[in-house]
């Protein structure tokens, strides 16, 4: 099952990372259709969510790996 723990663990990596993506595209002035194309890219829906109103557990989380 090791497989699937190591799956589970790069679909979080890629969702803080689609997190950060968000909140510095909205910073840069993106277009709606750019944050939806990230947005509807994340795997774990609610944690991303959960970052985009709560950024500063962005760090926390990299740092737990």
């Amino acid at each position: 099952m090791a497989g699937q723990s190591q799956q589970k663990t790069l679909i979080r990596q890629n969702t803080i990372l689609a997190a950060k993506n968000f909140l510095a595209k909205m910073d840069n002035d993106a277009t709606p259709e750019e944050l939806d194309m990230i947005a509807n890219s994340v795997g774990e829906i609610a944690l991303f969510w959960h970052l985009i109103g709560n950024p500063e557990e962005i760090s926390l989380l990299e740092l737990q790996g």
